[in-house]
């Protein structure tokens, strides 16, 4: 019998190698799938028993539902069934969070019933409202089913795919996510994936037997990320025969995560960056020592399982799949050498982006066309001077070593970029007593100067660009001819002076572009105030 310490030790060990790409892959899945909100099977499992229990009433009860009964009691009562929506909006009131990207999507996602709430209730306004509320009903369901079969099943094979590759493979690919929707892939998937959730859901409206059957076909998405083109009745029979004698042993895995799942809530969701990859690497380390027991063993249609290359030993960065078209990739060079002419069009070009950057961002969230920033032409300068100098920073031998860890590159850069964020905010709201941008309210913010969220941007798009959009755009201004840059360079130098001068007298203003600050406008006024009493007298 297989060790639960064991299996988790080896899933640590896999995903320390392929920490960062199995933590992205948990957040797409979480977000964009649902899969991992918490250890679903672990919290469904031990709630059903824990009902189970209940209803048995003053029977004698086994030493395992003793422990399940007192352990899960408050676990399920204090924890799972409390309302995580609570404590986060407890949060944002205590700080004061009341704006940001980070709190906008947890408003999208908390206010969703309510969203649905009011879209019936405008329906209701219909005089047919029972036939159009019916017709509205089925097509919602009806197109939800089809996207959670079409869609999401494949994607959590593809999912499974990665974590199996990851335990032998240092370089795990996001891309493989699209490993089961090749085309001879694709439909045997869908229909073992759709089978097995019939039958669990079957087996569901029983008590015990959902539990059970839940545990039964625990396999079956392994099974066809190993080979997507296995019958489905064989994939179904093959986890059967693989979990018998294990699920109470895989049901005591899931309990393991019981603390985890707490820390999860504890700390609002935060904790499942890492416990989510951690969990279902521990499934699929689970799945390879029953399957290399299944084979052994020899039991039915143990063949199927003929991926070789897939648990093999080997020196090998990535599994080597041989049918994966191959694609062009944008060629990366930490140690290019830019031209002066590049360096200045580089700011330009920067400083536009962050210009239609803000302009979008305050389009999209509050519907005004806005023309951002100090200046009145396109151009935002505090994004071009980060950008521009996270370039130059290439040009230290220092720094060109660090860029081969993209993690310290990017903690580097967000901390290079909140200083700069800071000490313009500081300066601009010195000498002027105006702030250009005001992040009170935001989630984590240093007296509305600088932010954790707009930090994080600025961290990944510096990343973005010294490893991939300078070196792009370097390989296309080399195109053009020496005298066409500077005669551009010239140009645009100009114009950004005279709007420099012309701003420094005339500050762009205005509702969405500035924020008075109250005290310092009201202290500036006394002061003045007071100057001019004194003068009078």
């Amino acid at each position: 019998m297989w060790k639960i310490k064991e299996i988790k030790e080896k899933a640590r060990k896999t995903l320390k190698r392929n920490i960062w790409t199995l933590m992205i892959l948990g957040l797409f899945m979480t977000s964009i799938v649902g899969e991992y909100l918490v250890n679903k099977d672990g919290y469904s499992n031990i709630k059903i028993i824990y009902e189970y229990i209940q209803n048995k009433g003053e029977q004698q009860l086994s030493p395992q539902e003793i422990l399940i009964n007192e352990y899960a009691d408050k676990a399920i009562s204090q924890v799972f069934t409390g309302n995580m929506t609570k404590s986060i909006n407890y949060y944002n009131e205590k700080h004061n969070v009341t704006k940001g990207v980070i709190f906008s999507i947890f408003n999208i996602y908390t206010k969703g019933q309510a969203q649905v709430q009011n879209i019936f209730n405008s329906i209701a306004n219909y005089k047919d409202k029972e036939a159009m509320a019916s017709i509205i009903l089925i097509i919602a369901s009806i197109g939800g089913m089809l996207i959670r079969v079409f869609i999401s099943y494949p994607l959590k094979v593809g999912e499974k795919r990665i974590y199996l590759e990851s335990i032998n493979y240092k370089k795990t690919r996001i891309k493989r996510l699209k490993y089961a929707f090749k085309k001879e892939r694709y439909l045997p998937t869908v229909k073992t994936i759709f089978l097995a959730e019939i039958y669990k859901m079957l087996w569901n409206l029983t008590i015990v037997g959902g539990i059970i059957k839940n545990y039964s076909y625990k396999m079956v998405q392994y099974i066809v990320a190993e080979n997507p083109n296995i019958k489905a009745k064989d994939a179904i029979k093959m986890s059967r025969e693989m979990m018998n004698g294990s699920k109470w042993q895989a049901f005591k895995l899931d309990m393991s995560f019981l603390g985890w799942n707490i820390l999860q809530y504890a700390t609002l969701g935060l904790a499942g960056l890492y416990v989510t990859p951690y969990y279902a690497t521990t499934i699929a380390e689970l799945y390879k020592v029953l399957r290399e027991k299944y084979i052994k063993g020899q039991k039915y249609n143990f063949e199927a399982l003929n991926d070789e290359k897939l648990f093999e030993e080997n020196e090998l960065e990535k599994y080597p799949d041989h049918d994966e078209i191959l694609r062009k990739k944008i060629k990366i060079d930490y140690n290019k050498k830019y031209e002066p002419t590049s360096i200045i069009l580089f700011f330009f070009i920067f400083s536009f982006v962050g210009w239609l950057w803000e302009v979008g961002l305050y389009l999209f969230r509050d519907g005004i066309l806005v023309n951002r920033g100090t200046m009145y032409g396109p151009w935002l300068p505090i994004y071009g001077v980060g950008c521009t100098l996270i370039v130059l920073l290439t040009k230290f031998k220092s720094f060109r070593k660090m860029l081969k860890n993209p993690l310290l590159t990017f903690g580097v850069i967000m901390l290079l970029c909140t200083i700069i964020e800071y000490i313009t905010s500081w300066y601009i709201e010195k000498v002027s007593g105006i702030m250009y941008w005001d992040y009170t309210g935001v989630f984590m913010n240093i007296k509305g100067r600088v932010c954790l969220e707009c930090s994080m941007f600025f961290g990944i798009g510096g990343c973005l660009c010294v490893y991939f959009v300078a070196p792009f755009l370097e390989r296309r201004l080399q195109r053009f001819t020496s005298k066409f840059k500077i005669t551009i360079c010239t140009v645009l130098a100009l114009l950004f002076c005279s709007d420099s001068v012309y701003s420094q007298f005339h500050p762009h203003t205005g509702e969405g572009i500035t924020s008075q600050v109250p005290n310092r406008v009201e202290n500036s006024t006394s002061e003045n105030n007071v100057s001019e009493s004194n003068e009078m007298s």
